[in-house]
Order: structure tokens, then C-alpha cells, then sequence
């Protein structure tokens, strides 16, 4: 094999194994709702890891958006969002899943009624 298809063969191999890392990569995206359907922005939304209990957190935009990447997708996640005086049922995200995007929707409930 010649030197210009031997590097032509590394070339392309190692563009090949970045686009694999990348599209193994998950992602986490959705909004945060108070229980009226009324976007909550500035909310902070937590991400965790089961395994190691690293906490990852984002802050709402102004729709009430948030995203998260560059996710294990061989790590299982509890999501969770969290407003002064509100807060939302946390939700699980398991490494069984299939899908590389996942959207979570959270709605906030006054403090007063967790469970």
C-alpha cells in the first residue's frame, strides 16, 4: 500500500471513530411548566448522574427551555427542576433507552404540596 492510501485509510478512519463518539453522545432537552401551562424561565434544572451523584445544572431561558449535552448514553439520569418555592417530580432517564435526543417536559407545584 502506497503512503498516500495509508494515510488516506488513517484519515478516514479517524473521522469515522468522531462521528461515532459524537452521535453516541445524548442529549436532554425540554421545558419547565408551573401546573398553568405558563413557562417557568430562570428555573433550575438539575441533572444527575445515578451512579456517581454529579449534579449537572442549567437555568431556564426565557421560554422555559433548557439542554443538556455531551450526556453518557451508558449512564442512567434523575432530572429534576427547582424554582424558590416550587419544584417538580424528579423523572428518570434510563441508559436502555434507544433514543439520543430526549425531551422532558417539567411542571412545578408549590412547595407546600410535595408528597
Amino acid at each position: 500500500m502506497s503512503s498516500k492510501r495509508l494515510c488516506f485509510a488513517v484519515a478516514a478512519q479517524a473521522m469515522f471513530m468522531a462521528i461515532a463518539a459524537q452521535s453516541a453522545e445524548r442529549i436532554v432537552t425540554g421545558y419547565v411548566y408551573y401546573e398553568d401551562k405558563e413557562p417557568a424561565s430562570g428555573t433550575a434544572v438539575q441533572l444527575e448522574d445515578r451512579l456517581t451523584l454529579q449534579i449537572i445544572s442549567r437555568l431556564t431561558d426565557r421560554e422555559g427551555h433548557y439542554r443538556f449535552v455531551g450526556l453518557n448514553p451508558d449512564k442512567d439520569y434523575e432530572i429534576r427542576a427547582t424554582k424558590k418555592g416550587y419544584w417538580s417530580k424528579p423523572r428518570n432517564l434510563s441508559r436502555f433507552s434507544s433514543r439520543s435526543e430526549e425531551r422532558v417536559d417539567l411542571y412545578l407545584r408549590p412547595e407546600s404540596s410535595k408528597e
